[in-house]
């Protein structure tokens, strides 16, 4: 199974699409230097207008935007299929499966805004690379999206429980209330995180978050050159290059995401 990784939330990504797409600022920019043809399957709308023109100015160019897999074209052959609306209708109908035969080279990346158990553990055991809560930030998408187009495996932190055994599957099916002792989904940092200080993890957090140095300076009312240094010390620490590189190491790693 690819690595996992997880994601955090905030204002919705439909909502706030068309601002991402329009101001470049909420999403750092994507990893796929080249395009990732991108189809969009899901109703018709703003919301789906504004995620579209966002995709199209993080590198994932959206050759199509469908409401049914009947008008789909394969010749397309997208890199990518994002599914803007997932739940009980598509498990129904196993939206997933025909995908898969319709476009066999593709990620396929659902969004899904119900939290019923069957869709979730529908969505992981068909084998979607991702499975994204609708709230999730703009930003944070594109780069959900960029580590997906890596190999690796994103998940919603409520979708993680249902990646766990069948027999834990069968009992949260039936209703089983969650122990109170049970540990927290992101129980420990990593070892290289704790080298980090408070600030620096704080600091680390808006930077995932796609925050500017001036944004971050005025958050915790300090200096522009002080979150230079900061964030200098910090991709040091941490052995990455740059901000984007950042970004995509703490949601590898489940830093937990900055306090709203």
């Amino acid at each position: 199974m690819p690595n996992l990784t997880e994601i955090q939330f905030g204002p919705s990504v439909l909502e706030n699409a068309a601002v991402a797409g329009l101001s470049g600022m909420m999403a750092p920019r994507s990893l796929a230097k080249w395009g990732v043809t991108t189809v969009l399957l899901g109703r018709s709308g703003l919301a789906r207008d504004g995620l579209s023109c966002m995709l199209d100015a993080h590198g994932y160019p959206v050759a199509d935007a469908i409401e049914t897999l009947a008008v789909f074209d394969p010749l397309m052959e997208p890199g990518l299929v994002l599914l803007t609306e997932f739940g009980e209708e598509q498990v129904r109908t196993d939206v997933i499966r025909s995908v898969k035969v319709l476009a066999p080279q593709a990620r396929i990346v659902v969004l899904t805004a119900t939290d019923d158990p069957a869709v979730l553990r529908h969505a992981l055991q068909a084998g979607v690379q991702a499975c994204l809560d609708q709230q999730t930030r703009p930003g944070a998408l594109i780069k959900s999206l960029n580590v997906v187009m890596l190999g690796n495996a994103v998940m919603s932190m409520r979708a993680l429980p249902y990646l766990a055994g069948p027999a834990h599957l069968d009992a949260r099916s039936q209703g089983e209330a969650y122990p109170a002792e049970a540990p927290p989904l992101v129980a420990r940092l990593p070892s290289t995180s704790r080298a980090l200080s408070n600030r620096e993890l704080d600091i680390l957090r808006c930077l995932a978050d796609g925050q500017s140095n001036k944004l971050i300076a005025r958050r915790f009312s300090i200096a522009e050159a002080t979150v230079k240094i900061h964030v200098k010390g910090i991709l040091r620490k941490i052995n990455v290059q740059n901000r984007t590189q950042a970004a995509v190491w703490v949601l590898k790693n489940g830093i937990p995401p900055i306090a709203r």
